[in-house]
């Protein structure tokens, strides 16, 4: 079986790597702490960049990924967020060879057409993620992002069909030994290095919900939640919505922190068998503040919410990035697990 280093800049992209992979039968282990050495046959890092300076971000890809025998999978954000360029520069300059960039997502509304990207269909720069409070993104055509001293064949892509057809071709050319893009590359490449088999979900009863992101879907999706009781700020529900207001001025990283402690105590005091997570800076928070473990991913329960394991606790991490899913999403998760 080939084994897989994954590079990923945010907690829940990691994670949404390593279930992509577990689901497809290759055992992966997710890590955000020093690097260390594993034998799963995929391995995701979380080399946590995504807020990073493009120096910063670059330097810390070109030592964590260097050494990898054989593929190596960039995971970037379907919109674009991030610094995508200055870290496929790092992998470019440790493996050389050309860079086979498939950014669309057709599953969550993700199109490329032309080399730029679409969001349901509206142009990138004309969606909420040109106004993202920590990473705004003004311009949806892939290639301003990169390096022109790069090597890098981006595909378009409307339909699932299509990163299907790009991940054939990428495997079968023999010349890649970088891919970039968001999920749907990554679960297209695991399906056919992997052999998929049914997954069995854990029983999660009570979980604690833990609101980290501010993007408008997310903060739809919990007052949905609320609006029809599936959660609850009530201490004694089955499953409760953590709240807390970071104080005004608070940087992103100070807000994770402070988030990762106040949980921390409540996982404390109050034994619960789930954890789910809006956001990738909360949830590495939270993580920072259990000491880093490794994590086991299971599966993606629905598309972009993965399950994963915590390497010595008992709750189950389920963790989602701010931008999708559908306004009854945390309904749908409570009743695929509970």
């Amino acid at each position: 079986m080939k084994r897989v280093l994954a590079i990923a800049d945010d907690l829940t992209g990691a994670l949404e790597v390593g279930a992509l992979f577990a689901a497809a039968g290759m055992r992966s282990v997710v890590t955000a702490g020093e690097k260390e050495v594993f034998d799963d046959p995929v391995v995701v890092i979380d080399t946590e960049t995504r807020h990073a300076s493009c120096a910063e971000a670059e330097s810390i890809v070109e030592k964590r990924a260097a050494g990898w025998p054989s593929l190596v999978y960039k995971k970037t954000d379907s919109t674009l967020r991030g610094n995508i360029g200055a870290e496929l520069r790092a992998l470019h300059r440790l493996y050389g060879g050309p860079i086979a960039y498939v950014p669309a997502y057709p599953e969550l509304g993700r199109t490329v057409v032309d080399g730029s990207v679409y969001v349901d269909g509206v142009p990138l720069a004309n969606t909420w993620f040109a106004h993202d409070p920590l990473n705004p993104v003004h311009e949806g055509k892939v290639r301003s992002l990169l390096d022109p001293a790069c090597d890098c064949v981006v595909f378009d892509g409307q339909e699932i069909g299509d990163v299907g057809r790009a991940a054939d071709a990428i495997l079968a050319s023999g010349t890649y030994r970088i891919v970039a893009g968001p999920g749907a590359i990554g679960a297209a490449i695991a399906s056919r290095l992997g052999a998929p088999s049914k997954t069995t979900w854990p029983s999660v009863r009570t979980c604690l919900v833990v609101a980290g992101s501010r993007h408008e879907v997310s903060c739809r999706q919990i007052q949905e939640a609320l609006d029809s009781q599936t959660i609850s700020l009530n201490a004694e529900a089955a499953w409760r919505l953590f709240h807390w207001e970071a104080p005004e001025g608070a940087s992103p990283a100070d807000a994770a922190t402070d988030t990762g402690r106040r949980v921390g105590r409540m996982l404390a005091e109050r034994s619960y068998d789930g954890l789910l997570v809006f956001g990738g800076d909360t949830a590495f928070g939270i993580l920072a503040n259990l000491g880093l473990p490794a994590l086991g991913p299971i599966g993606e329960v629905v598309p972009g919410v993965a399950v994963s394991r915590i390497d010595g606790r008992r709750e189950i991490l389920i963790t989602k990035a701010g931008g999708f899913g559908t306004p009854d999403l945390v309904a749908t998760l409570k009743t695929l697990l509970q």
